[in-house]
């Protein structure tokens, strides 16, 4: 599980359109917005952003492309054919519109269950010898028969003593800070921890 609370400033690049919910016809409304990222290596990126919100023909109206929003809502992430996509549920009084001179941005924080990776955890220090500990971890997300892992690198600073489930192979839960980067060509989320305990994953019947 992979849920990130975000607030965005960015351009939209796909004008609204009105759909209908599978689940009860209701109407929403649908539009894509675009934040260029910057990786460490320089690198650069473009990440796509897909926002939802209740509404019909008249919500649509307002946000076409070229325009630039400002959201705050909740980010969820899927991973297909080893692309990620990235969707945004917002509410009506959560989004605005904002002057074309506004700074791209997104910002927040990320919860994540999932599984450390089998290289365990790294112990560093920083310039003033203090102790910090890194390592990546896996949330899985099935299409059909087909399984997708989805990639989270953690920072983790003043770290605690005796937790000894921080190690490799073993479930977390985990919430902190989120950071989006560039990785081989792709989005890549780091998170600066801030709490970490161990975690069981349901059973399967």
């Amino acid at each position: 599980m992979i849920k990130c609370e975000v607030s965005v400033c960015a351009k939209v690049n796909r004008s609204a359109s009105v759909k209908k919910s599978q689940k009860d016809d209701s109407e929403f409304v649908t539009f894509g917005i675009v934040v260029p990222l910057v990786g460490r290596k320089k690198e650069k990126l473009d990440m796509e952003i897909s926002v939802s919100l209740d509404g019909g023909k008249d919500v649509a109206s307002v946000y076409t492309t070229g325009r630039r929003v400002s959201v705050n809502g909740t980010l969820s992430i899927r991973k297909k054919d080893g692309k990620m996509f990235f969707n945004l549920r917002a509410d009506r009084n959560s989004i605005e519109l904002v002057k074309s001179t506004e700074a791209d941005r997104i910002e927040g924080t990320i919860e994540f269950r999932g599984k450390i990776k089998k290289d365990g955890v790294e112990e560093k220090k920083d310039k003033k010898d203090n102790l910090y500990k890194v390592f990546s971890a896996f949330d899985v997300d099935k299409n059909g028969d087909k399984v997708e892992f989805i990639w989270v690198r953690f920072l983790y600073f003043n770290p605690k003593e005796g937790e000894d489930f921080l190690a490799a192979g073993q479930y977390i839960e985990a919430n902190g800070d989120l950071q989006l980067g560039v990785y081989r060509e792709a989005v890549s989320l780091d998170c600066r921890l801030k709490e970490v305990s161990p975690w069981e994953p349901p059973k399967k019947d």
